[in-house]
């Protein structure tokens, strides 16, 4: 029996061991740093305040087992103990905001003493944390809600505000006046947005909506064969269109066409694309590839923007959106493509498309492949243009979503040299149709750069 006993207990000593050497609290509220610790990897800490969207460089040889445990504590006095004896820098940004500018930790970067250049970042980003309201099926992302400011509310405060719920700013989008504030971990966003949406300086308040990158639909016969892609050639057009995908693979054809790119989860990384939808959208976008039935010589090759807003796991988030569409604007973009969408109507995503339109830019979103003829946002917001698919032979797709919010319909189906979750072959979808609409309006646009969004629409009906 004692020889079972030791054995048994042995394997138990060693897994509380390796527990408490992974639990720790780590948050950050405004300049105050809470931390408990027990012999936890300095990187693990580190890689914690990833989560709060600051960046950490550090050299990969340091990562001391940290014991430490205080409550609020001025941000630099807090990092400064568990950092020594190595050196270290803070980098500070200012957000602006409708309340005012507002400091923030940006950047640690933590090295030996005069040995500087050997610091590299910690981590890269993957992928959202997903949950989904039991009320209404929307999803979004864990401990994180968007906020909008009544006028005249002052940064004091706002600061009063946060403290109370206990949330730190981690950005904002100033285009339409809003803040992505982060709360601790395990926190009940549905019932925190219904509390802080109470307060009578609050404006509006949402979830940090998510929406997922739709399933493939790859066709079961191939009646064309692919494209020939090895000599790319030159962009005829002049309109660069935007595609916020899943990033961009630059083996299959498309480089040449690229004048701009963001990896909006990772915007240090060069652009990839771990999935392949957003490789198949960009082709299309930028004329490479043709949608079956339209004819090869139709329609330009434009210059495209490819925005990677999409994790590893298919979703993206309102926020991600946001930045990328600025992005986009300051590149150039003209037409934006956005091959994906779900039921879940945001206010604050329809504020950023309709100060996008503002702007000149025509947003084009595919309809959905289940015909409910419910809305699917953004396709459904007034000021973006709906993309229902059509079949090879010309008629509507038995697949594709209708209603009253589909602007026009366009071919949807594609033999493309990349697979999307599988192998490369004809797939179907109004995300092609999505992406050749876009085609052809930055196409329309080429010829007519005056053109307003109307214009461009009557222009696709007479086609």
């Amino acid at each position: 029996m004692k020889r079972i006993f030791l054995c048994s207990i042995i394997p138990l000593l060693v897994l509380l061991s390796v527990a408490s050497a992974i639990a720790s609290d780590v948050r950050i509220q405004g300049d105050r740093l809470t931390l408990h610790a027990d012999q936890v990897p300095l990187q693990s800490i580190l890689q914690r305040l990833t989560d709060l969207g600051i960046k950490i460089r550090i050299d990969p040889q340091i990562n001391p087992k940290i014991t430490a445990s205080f409550e609020d504590r001025d941000i630099r006095q807090g990092l400064g103990s568990i950092l020594k004896p190595f050196d270290h820098v803070l980098i500070w940004k200012s957000i602006e905001g409708p309340a005012g500018p507002i400091p923030k930790l940006a950047e640690i970067q933590v090295f030996k003493p005069g040995k500087k250049e050997r610091i590299k970042p910690l981590g890269k980003r993957t992928g959202f944390a997903i949950a989904r309201d039991p009320k209404d099926g929307s999803l979004f992302v864990k401990n994180e809600i968007l906020l909008g400011l009544q006028p005249g509310m002052t940064v004091s405060e706002f600061k009063a505000l946060l403290r109370h719920f206990g949330g730190t700013v981690m950005d904002s989008y100033t285009a339409v006046g809003l803040y992505k504030i982060r709360f601790p971990e395990g926190s009940d966003v549905p019932s925190l947005v219904d509390q802080i949406a109470r307060h009578p300086k609050v404006a509006k308040a949402e979830p940090n909506y998510a929406y997922p990158i739709p399933a493939p639909l790859k066709q079961t016969a191939a009646s064309e064969s692919g494209p020939d892609l090895s000599n790319p050639a030159t962009p005829t057009g002049s309109i660069p269109i935007a595609v916020l995908d899943t990033g961009l693979d630059p083996d299959f054809g498309a480089e040449d066409y690229v004048i701009g790119s963001l990896d909006a989860l990772n915007p240090e990384e060069p652009l990839s694309d771990s999935l392949g939808h957003g490789t198949q959208m960009a082709l299309i976008a930028a004329g490479v590839v043709k949608p079956s039935g339209v004819r090869s010589e139709s329609d330009s090759q434009n210059p495209i923007i490819p925005i990677r807003v999409m994790d590893d796991n298919g979703f993206t988030s309102n926020f991600t959106i946001m930045s990328s569409i600025e992005f986009a604007l300051k590149h150039g973009a003209r037409v934006m493509s956005l091959s994906w969408g779900s039921e879940t109507r945001s206010d604050f995503l329809e504020a950023a498309l309709n100060d996008a339109r503002s702007k000149g830019l025509i947003v084009v979103a595919s309809a959905g492949n289940e015909p409910t003829g419910k809305p699917v946002y953004p396709a459904a917001f007034p000021s973006v243009v709906g993309v229902g698919a059509l079949a090879p032979d010309g008629k509507s797709w038995e697949n594709s979503n209708y209603g009253d919010f589909v602007t026009l319909y366009a071919p949807g189906f594609a033999h493309l040299p990349v697979g999307y979750k599988g192998d490369p072959g004809p797939y179907a979808g109004t995300s092609i149709s999505a992406a050749y609409a876009a085609n052809v309006i930055a196409d329309y646009l080429s010829e007519h750069p005056e053109a307003t969004t109307q214009e461009v629409l009557e222009a696709l009906s007479r086609r």
